[in-house]
């Protein structure tokens, strides 16, 4: 086996999580399902319903375009045949993205040249965006830094709307980005410190998360 170093990512997880998500990806993830009663089937997961009597059942579409209908309980294993699709369930958000050959391309240098190319969409007076403080070696992390810009981006477009959000974020010249366990922004003098945790998967809806805080310490 090659490059399959995040597998050490995967966390244990019960068949029902597992199938939960793998029925909330907007893609279909193909599984095989291996039921107590000896019977298996392959195939991608069409719906999940649970009843008033808790009863869950899963409705599958064979890869013989056979639709099955399961109980949760008769099953026994459940097997990702796409594990590369479902890294970040599959590891509970301490892999960022999904991996493919369109997102392993992206070096320290890219980065870097793409940031300082970038910096002035996020206001004129902009001198730094300083991501020294963060390890640049995971691809994740260096993906999650651009998404981290991004959504910074989006929330000072809806900040800058009217002349006050213009004048407050004229007073702003330089963004630190740092590691940490929890999402927290400050802003002292004239610099606002975002501190996230950059190696795991990003909050969903970041931008409007950026936006309220920065309303509140602006």
């Amino acid at each position: 086996m090659k490059n399959t170093h995040y597998y050490k990512a995967f966390v244990a997880q019960t068949p029902e999580e597992i199938l939960r998500s793998v029925f909330k990806k907007k893609e279909d993830i193909l599984i095989a399902i291996s039921l107590n009663n000896g019977g298996y089937v392959e195939g991608i997961i069409l719906d999940l319903k649970e009843d008033n009597n808790h009863n869950k059942s899963v409705c599958i579409l064979s890869l013989q375009e056979e639709v099955a209908f399961l109980n949760l309980h008769s099953i026994a294993m459940i097997t990702i045949k796409q594990p590369k699709k479902m890294v970040v369930e599959l590891s509970k958000g301490v892999i960022s993205r999904p991996l493919s050959s369109e997102n392993e391309n992206l070096t320290v240098l890219q980065l870097k040249r793409w940031l300082q190319s970038e910096k002035s969409l996020l206001g004129s007076q902009i001198k730094e965006f300083d991501i020294n403080d963060i390890s640049l070696s995971e691809i994740n992390t260096r993906f999650n830094i651009q998404d981290v810009f991004t959504a910074l981006k989006s929330a000072i477009h809806q900040i800058v709307t009217d002349e006050l959000g213009k004048e407050a974020w004229q007073g702003v010249d330089t963004i630190i980005l740092q590691q940490a366990d929890k999402l927290d922004l400050e802003y002292q003098g004239e610099t606002i410190t975002i501190s996230i945790p950059i190696d795991k998967a990003l909050p969903k809806k970041l931008a409007t998360i950026f936006e309220e805080k920065l309303l509140q310490i602006l």
